[in-house]
């Protein structure tokens, strides 16, 4: 599994989106909108998700700016296109929904590891 030495961030999901036309096709799974940046409480909330055609594992900042930071990539799974359970990244999140809150230099840790 691979974090990135340097975060990739889009200004946007459609600029994330549009630079890769299997992300538009690819399942999705979302691993919760209760993740928040490592500045701190007060930072925006963001949405953690996975991509299956491309493997990345990409977190997009919700309300205001809606960014999208590229966290990590992972292998994607031998499973059906649409099917939403993905082994290796449940396994490598697994108790991500126990708390809520997150940094997610939690998942960066996760990935890394």
């Amino acid at each position: 599994m691979d974090t990135l030495k340097q975060p990739v961030t889009y200004p946007s999901l459609q600029a994330f989106y549009s630079e890769d036309p299997r992300r538009e096709r690819s399942g999705e799974a979302d691993y919760g909108v209760h993740w928040r940046s490592d500045q701190g409480w007060a930072s925006p909330r963001w949405r953690v998700s996975y991509i299956q055609a491309t493997g990345e594992v990409y977190a997009l900042e919700l309300g205001g700016r809606s960014r999208v930071e590229v966290l990590g990539i992972v292998p994607p799974d031998d499973v059906p296109v649409g099917q939403v359970y993905y082994r290796t990244l449940d396994k490598l999140l697994e108790g991500w929904s126990d708390e809520g809150n997150r940094p997610l230099s939690w998942v960066r840790g996760r990935l890394d590891g």
